[in-house]
């Protein structure tokens, strides 16, 4: 037992959606969204460079811009989903629990950017 309490010693809450983990893992999530971000507020596609070859779901929509990361996930041809059902919403909207393969809602801050990565349901 004594491995786990050395294990865990170190276990805090991550980022949304990430769950816990090490400090040290907080500390890279965090210095790779705020890059992400930058890069979406600054118009430049650096940081993103490795997910221009994927689509959504693989890939990160945190930090853009709400309209675009909907054109996104619009786009992408594996789940066909339609217009009406992809849903930008601020960061702390309530909403139905209910899970719908069929739609997918954004949640972004007071500035339109995506704080968590959408995902059907």
């Amino acid at each position: 037992m004594r491995i786990l309490s050395l294990q865990t010693r170190d276990l805090v809450p991550l980022p949304s959606p990430y769950g816990r983990g090490s400090g040290t893992l907080k500390k890279w999530i965090e210095s790779k969204m705020a890059e992400d971000r930058a890069a979406a507020s600054a118009g430049t596609t650096d940081a993103n460079d490795d997910h221009d070859k994927l689509s959504w779901p693989e890939q990160t929509l945190v930090g853009y811009n709400g309209e675009e990361a909907k054109r996104i996930i619009l786009r992408s041809d594996r789940h066909k989903l339609l217009e009406e059902n992809v849903h930008i919403l601020p960061q702390d909207a309530m909403v139905t629990m209910d899970y719908r393969e069929d739609r997918v809602r954004i949640f972004v801050d007071d500035d339109g950017k995506v704080v968590r990565q959408p995902r059907l349901g």
